[in-house]
């Protein structure tokens, strides 16, 4: 989880704020996906072409090959609350950006 000195790109929460509400709204759709999918297999968070977020079982990797993964939680080794209280969003953040100039490139 972050803490009162992480700093995290104004650009990724705005994001991310789009497309979830806030950053406890991501983590609960996490949490709902990660149930889906039986708690069970590879989930993933990505950003696609239009740069829109996306979360998918590993099941669907090929649907969404044009996602580039984010994140990527292997839930038959870890609890996805434990995955969640270890997300690093300043690197999650740089990830975004790096990946997202690579898009509008």
């Amino acid at each position: 989880m972050q803490t009162a000195t992480t700093t995290i790109s104004e650009v990724f929460l705005e994001s991310l704020n789009n497309a979830y509400g806030s950053q406890r709204n991501f983590e609960k759709e996490l949490v709902y996906k990660a149930y889906q999918c039986g708690n069970k297999g590879r989930l993933y968070f990505a950003i696609n072409k239009l740069l829109n977020f996306t979360m998918y079982p590993a099941c669907l990797k090929e649907e969404n090959a044009q996602a580039i993964p984010l994140l990527e939680c292997n839930l038959d080794v870890c609890d996805i609350a434990n995955f969640i209280e270890d997300i690093d969003y300043t690197k999650l953040s740089k990830a975004y950006l790096q990946v997202r100039s690579l898009i509008e490139s």
